[in-house]
Order: C-alpha cells, then structure tokens, then sequence
C-alpha cells in the first residue's frame, strides 16, 4: 500500500481552479466554482473501474480524518465526478449519505464530454464502479 499519494484539501481546490481555466478555454465561456455537500446518491461516475490497493488506502484515511473534496461537474442536476472517486465510493461504502464537493457549472447549458464518457460507459451511479486488483 505504500506509495499512494492522496490529495490534500488545498491540492483539490487548487486541481478545481485548472480545470475550470481549462474548461472556460476549450468551451469559449465562463464556469461557477463553488463548494457544497451532495448527495452520494446523485454522484455519477466518469470511470468503471478503481484499484483496490488505493481504495484501501483511501478507506484507512477516512478513519483517520481524511476529507479532501471531491471535484464534480454539474449537469442538469446530476453531478460527474472529475476527480475523486476512490473517495467518493468509500463514503458511499462507509454508508455516508453525502460528500463535500468543488463545483464547476457551466453559465450555460452545453454539452459536456464527461456526460458522453458516462453515457457510453453505461455508468449512472457509484454501484455500476468495479473494483480492480492492483
């Protein structure tokens, strides 16, 4: 398990900062950033599978304090995990009804490939994850 690096809470709100720069860049407008709790059950992944070996690790730190937020895009509602899965299905593992998470949201409504990825890999909740060795 050595050799795991988890974000710290400072890292997340600054990895929040870049992608919001590098989304207003490649869509031509402008994003919200902002913080709230949300519901895990709305939580929708834009990857099918986590190792194990972090995920392991990850569950360890919670119990000891860890609470780096998880990045998520808000699209109609619903939101897609941009960085912080392994965190947010250890929540939901743990039986947590929420999750701390930064924010982007598009001023308009436009289509967004993070909702492509989840719609073609058939994921719709933090259930359809799978867990991998290594």
């Amino acid at each position: 398990m050595r050799g795991q690096h988890l974000i710290s809470r400072e890292e997340a709100f600054k990895r929040a900062e870049r992608i919001k720069k590098e989304y207003e860049i490649i869509h031509g407008i402008e994003f919200q950033l902002y913080t709230a709790y949300i519901p895990l059950d709305r939580v929708i992944p834009t990857q099918g599978e986590l190792s194990e070996v972090k995920l392991l690790v990850v569950l360890q730190e919670i119990k000891h304090g860890y609470d780096a937020p998880i990045i998520v895009l808000e699209c109609r509602g619903d939101y897609y995990v941009i960085d912080g899965h392994h965190r947010a299905f250890a929540l939901r593992k743990l039986g947590f009804p929420e999750i701390e998470a930064i924010i982007l949201k598009s001023r308009k409504d436009i289509s967004l490939g993070v909702v492509e990825t989840a719609k073609k890999r058939k994921l719709t909740s933090l259930d359809d994850i799978k867990i991998v060795r290594g």
